[in-house]
């Protein structure tokens, strides 16, 4: 999966890239690239045994006995993480910026390109459900539709969101799933590790953050908005 979402970020973010009429606007600042090249092997020295005396201290011809019966361990498997949790995110509600909305599930099209709902917010049905403890990526327009002027783009208020805004979604069971927000940053499109799984459960939300620069006659979008959540409590 994480080669698969690695060769389709770029994608995406070019599919967010067409909100919106074209208003030039200052760049915004780039941030510095994701990661660093790997440090290089340390040689480990090689170890010299110590020599050891020709002969060894006599042991005792006898040893205390042993019980016969050893006392039963716990097991220490881990359990599994169930693949279905509680079903695919169906709900996301965010009370600071009146969000209440269904989610629709969705994948690639026939070219390989991930589709971006116009006017709802989109499940990337290639990430985690709520509950299976990876990174669930959720992605929405935050510009109207100069064709449907009328219709509010799904995360036009996400940026108002602060660090520590709850919100909260809804498995297909009706499970309601409790997250906090603990990070927002402004993503360029080579910056791809946030989308990919984390090791952990995160609610991670893609969006465009309305900056538009025309360079060349064409509008580009520089950034992204990359909001993120993590389990309340935790």
């Amino acid at each position: 999966m994480c080669m698969r979402l690695l060769a389709l970020l770029p994608l995406l973010l070019a599919a967010l890239a067409g909100c919106g009429p074209a208003t030039p606007t200052a760049q915004a600042p780039t941030l510095a690239p994701v990661g660093s090249p790997p440090l290089a092997a340390t040689q480990a020295p090689v170890a010299t045994a110590t020599p050891q005396p020709a002969t060894a201290t006599p042991q005792p011809a006898t040893a205390t006995p042993q019980p016969a019966t050893a006392t039963p361990q716990p097991a220490t498997a881990v359990p599994a993480v169930s693949a279905r949790a509680g079903g695919p995110p169906v709900r996301l509600v965010i009370p600071a910026i009146d969000l209440d909305r269904s989610l629709i599930a969705v994948g690639l099209d026939r070219n390989r390109v991930p589709v971006v709902p116009n006017h709802d917010i989109g499940w990337y049905n290639l990430s985690a459900e709520p509950g299976q403890g990876e990174n669930i990526v959720l992605w929405g327009h935050v510009l109207r539709f100069r064709s449907t002027p009328n219709i509010p783009a799904p995360f036009a208020r996400l940026k108002e969101l602060e660090v520590g805004a709850p919100l909260t979604l809804y498995s297909a069971d009706g499970t309601a799933h409790a997250y906090v927000v603990v990070e927002k940053v402004l993503a360029t499109p080579d910056q791809v590790k946030y989308i990919l799984p984390q090791g952990r459960e995160l609610v991670t939300m893609v969006s465009c953050i309305g900056d538009k620069v025309v360079v060349d006659g064409s509008v580009e979008m520089t950034h992204r908005l990359i909001t993120i959540a993590a389990p309340a409590g935790t």
